[in-house]
C-alpha cells in the first residue's frame, strides 16, 4: 500500500482531547521511540509539552511537521525547517522511522519522505535542501570536510546518494556524566587560575541588561565562526528583539535556559558564553559555546564548560548528564570536550543538494 503523508495540525495543548491532540500524542510517542533507538534512552528525550513548544514558529525559523502511515500504521515522520531571517533559500528536511521497520522499508520511507519534503520546500521557495543520516567517525563516503563518513548502503544514506546529495559534514554527539567528575571543583579552580584576567558569571533565563548587547555580538560571531563545511548559512544579525524571542523560545514548554559567560575583568566586556537547555529529562542539552576571537587561547572554553557543569550540579542536581553536538572537524572544541570528560555517543551526517528546477 502506498505511503500516506499528512500534515500535523498542532493542538493548543498537548493533552487536548479530540483528533488534533490524539495525532500530536502519536507523533510525540513516535519521536521518543525513534530518538531512543538512534541516540540511546533519555539522551534527547522530551516531554510532550517540550515537543509541542519546539514545533512552534519563532522569529528566526518555522517548522512544518508531517506524519506518514502505511496500511493504517504510523511508520515515520517528517519535519521541514525553514529559516526566516537569513538563508531564506534553505530548507532542512528531517526524517524519522519507526524502530522496528526492516531496512528495506526504511530505505523506501526515506526515499518517499525526501521527495515529499523537497516538494514542500520547493513550494516555500526553497532551493537549498539539507538532509541528515546516521554517520560515523569514518566511512566509505567521507564528508567534504575530511572528517567523518558514512556507509553508502545504509538505508538512510542510499536514497540521499541516489538523489545527488553530498555529505558535507559529520557531527559528533557526546555526553558527560557528572558522576564521572568527582574532581570537578579542582578542575574548575585550575581553569579559573589559568584565566586570571577574566571572571565567570552565570544566570538562568533572560540575559541580564548589562550583557544583552554583548550577547547579541557573540551570537553573531557564533553564527559566523561555527564550522559549517559546505552547509554554511548567511551571517546573522542579532538585536534585543531577536535575543528576547530566542530566550522565550528556549524557555517554552517548561524548560530552563542556563547561561555561563566569561567577562574581561579590565573592561567588563562579555567575551564568551555557553548555554544549556534544562528540561524534564535528566539529560541536559548543551547549546552554543563561543569565545570572541581576541580572547581565545586563555582556556575560556574549558572554564565556561566546567562552570556550566558546576551550575547544573548546584541548581539541577537531578540532571546528571549533559549532551552536546560538535562538528567532527572542530578539533579545538572536541579537545575541550574530551578533556572535560565528554565521550562519544553517536555521529550524525549533514547532507546538501541544490534544486536544479
Amino acid at each position: 500500500m502506498s505511503l500516506v503523508v499528512t500534515p500535523l495540525e498542532l493542538p493548543e495543548r498537548w493533552d487536548e482531547p479530540g483528533p488534533r491532540g490524539e495525532a500530536f500524542r502519536a507523533f510525540h510517542a513516535h519521536a521518543e521511540r525513534s530518538n531512543a533507538m538512534r541516540f540511546g534512552p533519555d539522551v534527547v528525550a522530551r516531554s510532550p509539552e517540550e515537543r509541542l513548544a519546539s514545533l512552534q514558529p519563532s522569529l528566526a525559523e518555522a517548522c512544518r511537521a508531517f506524519v506518514a502511515h502505511r496500511d493504517g500504521q504510523l511508520v515515520g515522520a517528517l519535519k521541514v525547517y525553514t529559516p526566516l531571517l537569513e538563508s531564506t533559500d534553505v530548507a532542512e528536511i528531517v526524517i524519522s522511522a519507526e524502530p522496528d521497520l526492516p531496512d528495506a522499508e526504511v530505505l523506501d520511507l526515506v526515499e518517499e519522505l525526501t521527495t515529499y519534503g523537497e516538494q514542500v520546500a520547493a513550494g516555500l521557495g526553497r532551493s537549498d535542501f539539507r538532509g541528515g543520516s546516521l554517520a560515523a567517525a569514518s566511512g566509505a563516503v567521507t564528508a567534504a570536510t575530511g572528517f567523518g563518513g558514512v556507509d553508502p548502503d545504509h538505508p538512510e544514506v542510499a536514497p540521499l546518494v541516489a538523489r545527488g546529495y553530498v555529505l558535507e559534514q559529520v557531527y559528533r554527539i557526546s555526553m558527560v556524566d557528572l558522576a564521572a567528575l568527582p574532581d570537578l571543583d579542582e578542575r574548575l579552580a585550575a581553569a579559573r587560575a589559568g584565566a586570571p584576567g577574566y571572571d565567570v558569571v552565570a544566570w538562568a533565563g533572560e540575559t541580564p541588561a548589562p550583557h544583552r548587547a554583548g550577547m547579541c555580538r557573540l551570537k553573531e560571531q557564533m553564527a559566523a565562526d561555527a564550522p559549517g563545511g559546505g552547509v554554511l548559512f548567511e551571517p546573522e544579525v542579532w538585536d534585543d528583539a531577536r535575543l528576547a524571542d530566542f530566550e522565550a523560545s528556549a524557555a517554552s514548554g517548561g524548560r530552563t535556559l542556563r547561561t555561563v559567560a566569561a567577562v574581561e575583568r579590565a573592561t567588563g566586556e562579555l567575551v564568551g558564553f555557553t548555554s544549556a537547555f534544562v528540561g524534564t529529562s535528566t539529560v541536559v542539552n548543551q547549546h552554543d559555546t563561543v569565545v570572541a576571537g581576541a580572547h581565545r587561547g586563555h582556556g575560556l572554553g574549558a572554564l565556561m564548560k566546567l562552570a556550566n557543569l558546576a551550575e547544573l550540579r548546584e541548581h539541577h542536581p537531578d540532571h546528571t548528564r549533559v549532551v552536546t553536538w560538535n562538528a567532527e572537524e572542530n578539533r579545538p572544541m572536541l579537545a575541550v570536550n574530551e578533556a572535560t570528560g565528554f565521550v562519544t555517543v553517536v555521529h550524525d551526517g549533514v547532507w546538501k543538494r541544490r534544486s536544479v528546477s
